[in-house]
């Protein structure tokens, strides 16, 4: 691993080169062999990189003018990358990771930008196991499906103890169940192979996203117990 000092010209640096990764880390800058992803064989994951594949291709169908549109239209909502809060997505990231909410909600490509702000929403408050067993995303609301929509990743079963981790969290195709209540039970199976027992803990993120205008919300983690809704 070697180690990068940046001088007055350039003064951050940070992506993929060829096999090769830069990286910012509290220890400064390092260049290392770019690692080869975790090739997941769930349905779940396999369907997201068909749909990202699409959605790079139809980017660059996109005339010039429209993809200025969304360019531009980064100047209206300021959205930025993780990992820098003071650099904006580019207009290429903003198109492919709003247009893969709408496809995995099952709507069309987005190609009329509105100019309207990231509308209300409620936040997930518990993970529901009921007798029959069926596994439900449980909201302190009703989501508005007609003015947002939400995109979540589950674990495993992990201990009580144990700090949040993105590791090995898995998509989650959540259907209607109620007003407040989303099933999750097909694709938690596809993932894992079996359900949760109740009082175990799920580590989870999830984000929201409007469905009139391309704006996404930072990505919400944290960990919930299973409980019963059964007698």
């Amino acid at each position: 691993m070697a180690r990068i000092k940046l001088g007055p010209v350039v003064t951050d640096i940070a992506g993929s080169i060829g096999g090769t990764t830069i990286q910012r880390n509290k220890f400064g800058y390092t260049i290392r062999s770019k690692p080869l992803p975790l090739r997941s064989e769930t349905p779940a994951q396999y369907n997201i990189r068909r749909l990202i594949t699409f959605l790079q291709y139809s980017w660059q169908a996109l005339t010039d003018a429209q993809r200025l549109q969304w360019k531009r239209f980064l100047d209206f909502s300021g959205q930025t990358i993780s990992r820098d809060r003071s650099i904006r997505l580019s207009g290429q990231t903003l198109y492919i990771k709003y247009q893969l909410c709408r496809l995995l909600y099952d709507q069309s490509l987005l190609t009329t930008l509105a100019y309207v702000p990231m509308p209300d929403f409620y936040t997930l408050v518990q993970i529901d196991k009921d007798i029959e067993d069926f596994l439900y995303l449980t909201f302190n609301g009703t989501v508005d499906r007609d003015t947002y929509y939400f995109v979540c990743k589950v674990s495993s079963p992990r201990p009580e103890n144990r700090a949040f981790s993105a590791r090995g969290l898995r998509w989650m195709d959540p259907g209607w169940f109620e007003t407040d209540t989303y099933d999750i039970t097909a694709s938690y199976l596809a993932a894992f192979g079996a359900l949760p027992d109740i009082g175990l803990f799920l580590h989870y993120s999830i984000y929201y996203f409007s469905t009139l205008a391309p704006i996404l919300t930072g990505v919400f983690t944290g960990k919930l117990e299973v409980v019963s809704t059964g007698p």
